[in-house]
């Protein structure tokens, strides 16, 4: 792995990472070089203060986890395309276009109702 020395291959660097052509540890080394380059006072990347919140940003959108990614199982049904259990008491809009609400059964665990 080559470092980048400007913030446009940086930039590109994560633009490729948002596409999908940089996953696993490939995603995980770079996010974790950048996180290192924004945290040093030496900065290698010679960025300005717009630069810095702008990448710092943009890393912050890649690393955490989207719990309301839509999952391949769940696109092809009527109901919202996420799952029931972590949206619980919430209301979405279906596959169908009509509106379910996921709701908690007597033994705990949440469903979409169409409402």
């Amino acid at each position: 792995m080559t470092w980048i020395h400007s913030y446009n291959g940086a930039m590109r660097v994560l633009s490729s990472i948002e596409n999908g052509k940089c996953s696993g540890t490939c995603k995980s080394s770079w996010i974790r070089n950048f996180k290192y380059a924004l945290k040093t006072k030496t900065n290698p990347l010679k960025l300005t203060t717009s630069q810095r919140k702008t990448m710092n940003a943009r890393i912050k959108s890649l690393s955490v986890k989207n719990p309301k990614r839509t999952i391949k199982k769940y696109a092809s049904r009527k109901s919202p395309p996420y799952p029931a259990n972590q949206n619980c008491g919430k209301k979405m809009k279906g596959n169908d276009g009509n509106l379910y609400e996921s709701k908690i059964n007597i033994n705990g665990i949440c469903s979409w109702k169409r409402i």
